[in-house]
């Protein structure tokens, strides 16, 4: 936000009205001031910056481009115009006009923190680590006292592997600032991806406070149970985030029998019937049905928290019992038989990092004696080039289709998508291929995870390198392949 302008009278009177209301968090009313300036003075580019911003921050990106853009024409080299139209380009996918305005800012104004902030976050995300951090050096110097830079940097260096010097701006972070929660789940990050659960457990709850998951929270209107003993009282789990997560957690609900109360558990549809026969839960509730009457309420990710577990708690349960299925013509034919799924949900916050392109899966075209599948959902329109490819995704309605069709292959491959938590959950073989910042749950240097010990992990040796896994990978189905 710039100065206040020293013009036109009615000019500073609506301009200091409009920045003092934007400060004081009524944005409505700021953005109705900026735009009565934008009608009487529309040669004034703070108020299509400003109001630039407000949109922005409202996730109304198109807008707030527009607005960007009317600033831009006022004046080509005002940086904190060129700032406010990168923040818009980046928002709406636009990366390299991202890129070329930030750049364009910062040659105009070397010291422009928010641009050397968000400049250094694409840096990151594209794994560009020593650009990034170079950016970051710089705004801390001219911020020293800034939690959030201290936080940007922390997360630079968790992408890049650095986990003590992720660490130790991460507790920089939250020493300026005690309430940064985006910093303490990142610190929370760092001590799961190296196991040190106990630690991990206070910061994870940090999760509950970002906005990324604001969608997870539900109000039912009863207490939240914090771990004391329920004494015949009902307990009602909800499931918090996505399907694998669900797979993941419910491990740990057995363990509430010595708590002394009843469980019931409210699960997704498509979960309904591979977790009919839970142990440790009394009722199964689909989401969206009727609630029975229930005395406390708890996510199924804090149970973790409030159990302090440890390595030695994170047992996956005995798989279940899965009922016959008719043997499906697909089947029929010879070869070892592998099952693919190469991307996940592409509105996964990290979906970029865990998914590839089927194309890299081409260059195991001429493996022999292999039979391919795919387990793709829902089904690609270009899927992978390999002779006698068969999409199972028809069958699959919902996971325990896809878990009848998993147990009737030799080996699935998997991407961090829920396949991987519903092979390991399963205890199938199967193997899973990893960024080279994983999710937090899969660790960080070895083939072997304690969530799923029948997993084997293969890792991107470098940001975005599929090809050397894919490597490694036909290394090891033409290893597994020969002992059958």
């Amino acid at each position: 936000m710039t100065n206040s302008p020293q013009h036109d009278p009615l000019l500073v009177k609506l301009a200091t009205e409009a920045m003092a209301r934007q400060s004081q968090g009524d944005k409505s009313g700021a953005l109705i001031v900026y735009k009565r300036i934008q009608r009487q003075f529309p040669k004034f580019p703070d108020a299509w910056i400003n109001a630039s911003v407000i949109l922005f921050e409202a996730k109304r990106y198109e807008e707030a481009l527009d607005m960007a853009l009317r600033a831009i024409s006022l004046g080509p080299e005002n940086p904190d115009a060129l700032c406010a139209l990168a923040n818009a380009n980046q928002h709406l996918g636009n990366i390299n006009e991202a890129v070329d305005c930030f750049q364009r800012t910062l040659r105009y104004n070397p010291n422009h923190v928010p641009a050397l902030s968000n400049l250094a976050g694409i840096y990151a995300r594209t794994g560009k680590f020593a650009e990034a951090l170079e950016l970051e050096n710089r705004a801390i110097q001219i911020q020293p006292d800034n939690a959030v830079l201290f936080g940007n940097r922390g997360h630079t260096k968790m992408r890049a592997l650095d986990m003590a010097g992720a660490e130790a701006d991460l507790k920089q972070a939250l020493r300026l600032d005690a309430n940064n929660n985006q910093a303490r789940w990142n610190l929370a990050y760092v001590q799961l991806l190296q196991r040190r659960y106990q630690e991990a457990w206070s910061n994870f709850r940090a999760r509950l406070h970002l906005d990324e998951w604001s969608g997870n929270k539900q109000n039912f209107g009863k207490p939240n149970w914090k771990g004391e003993a329920l004494n015949g009282r009902t307990l009602l789990i909800h499931i918090e985030q996505g399907f694998g997560d669900a797979l993941q957690f419910v491990r740990f609900v057995p363990q509430l029998k010595r708590y002394g109360g009843r469980v019931m558990l409210m699960a997704y549809q498509p979960l309904k019937r591979l977790l009919s026969n839970l142990p440790g839960v009394e009722k199964l509730i689909i989401e969206g049905e009727p609630l029975p009457d229930f005395d406390l309420v708890v996510p199924l990710m804090e149970l973790p928290v409030i159990l302090n577990a440890g390595l030695s708690d994170l047992a996956p349960l005995p798989p279940p019992t899965l009922p016959d299925c008719k043997p499906l013509p697909e089947f029929a034919r010879p070869g070892f038989k592998v099952g693919f799924v190469w991307a996940g949900n592409p509105t996964h916050t990290n979906d970029a990092l865990r998914s590839m392109s089927p194309r890299f899966l081409d260059e195991l075209a001429d493996m022999s004696g292999i039979a391919w599948y795919g387990l793709q959902t829902p089904p690609c329109a270009e899927p992978p080039s390999l002779p006698g490819f068969i999409d199972l995704s028809p069958h699959m309605n919902d996971f325990m289709d896809t878990a009848q069709m998993t147990r009737q292959l030799d080996l699935i491959v998997t991407v961090d998508t829920s396949m991987a938590h519903l092979v390991g959950f399963l205890r199938l073989s199967a193997i899973i291929l990893l960024a080279y910042m994983p999710d937090w749950r899969w660790g960080l240097d070895d083939e072997r995870t304690p969530w799923y010990p029948a997993l084997t992990l293969l890792r991107q040796p470098a940001h975005g390198d599929w090809r050397t896994v894919i490597g490694m990978l036909r290394e090891r189905i033409t290893e597994l392949a020969a002992r059958i």
